[in-house]
């Protein structure tokens, strides 16, 4: 049976993921892993919403998607990114195959709330029958965040909630959300380890806040399933060596020590 490892890649990070990272999936892979890659591409959309005049903003963490919106975002993480990451891959000796949630169509969605996001998709079917197949022929799949609608329609989805619908469906062990932030902060210093609970208190008090808050919801929903016991957030960029980053687990405190993050991010 495969051992399926969800690793999202943030959309202000997939840019400067060091080659150091795309070896290191490779080396996953060389363990008897199967990595699925999930990305987003934020800061590359966002450029070229800036040079193509196309206005944007966010609502709680989450882009307002207008049709000419998911135009550019579609252009970009099928056009740009996905085949980015999937030829760093390949030249780290990775075979992948670069895909979109509208592919199979692996994710169906519904509109989350037309009036407040616009173009933003809630599952409501997840097949992981094509991973599977792509997985078992020995192909690494590198997955937009984009999904199918009704009526041949795209949908734009949070790469956060993507990952977590696809590490559900595949029976996941680990999902690791590789971002540009050292993990969760509190007091400027990252907590290593914290639990279901210890997550929804820091919403609640807004310890967490702004685009943060899908990531750890994510990992709720992950948490919530039978077959994943950790969710790790974590630095791709380097940027302070030496943290493993923030690991949300839902065991008693006690117990957090055997679910140390995986050693290969």
């Amino acid at each position: 049976m495969n051992q399926f490892v969800v690793v999202k890649c943030g959309g202000a990070t997939v840019d400067a993921l060091s080659d150091e990272f795309y070896a290191r999936v490779a080396r996953l892979a060389d363990q008897g892993k199967t990595p699925v890659i999930v990305h987003g591409g934020g800061r590359a959309v966002n450029e070229m919403l800036d040079l193509m005049q196309v206005e944007s903003t966010f609502v709680d963490g989450l882009r307002r998607t207008t049709q000419d919106v998911l135009d550019v975002a579609d252009m970009v993480f099928n056009g740009k990114v996905n085949p980015m990451i999937c030829a760093k891959l390949q030249a780290a000796g990775v075979q992948t195959i670069g895909l979109s949630g509208c592919d199979g169509p692996m994710i169906k969605a519904k509109l989350l709330d037309e009036e407040k996001l616009g173009l933003v998709g809630e599952a409501v079917h997840v097949d992981p029958s094509l991973l599977q197949q792509v997985t078992a022929i020995g192909l690494i799949p590198v997955i937009s965040p984009l999904v199918a609608g009704e009526n041949g329609v795209r949908l734009n989805m949070n790469a956060d909630t993507a990952a977590a619908h696809y590490a559900e469906s595949l029976g996941a062990e680990e999902v690791m959300f590789v971002t540009n932030v050292p993990g969760i902060l509190q007091n400027g210093e990252v907590l290593p380890y914290v639990t279901e609970t210890d997550i929804q208190k820091m919403i609640a008090d807004e310890t967490v806040y702004g685009g943060m808050i899908p990531k750890v919801k994510a990992a709720l929903q992950v948490l919530g399933g039978t077959s994943v016991q950790r969710v790790t957030i974590i630095d791709g960029e380097g940027n302070q060596p030496g943290s493993g980053g923030t690991t949300i687990v839902k065991t008693m405190e006690g117990e957090k020590d055997e679910h140390a993050p995986l050693s290969y991010l």
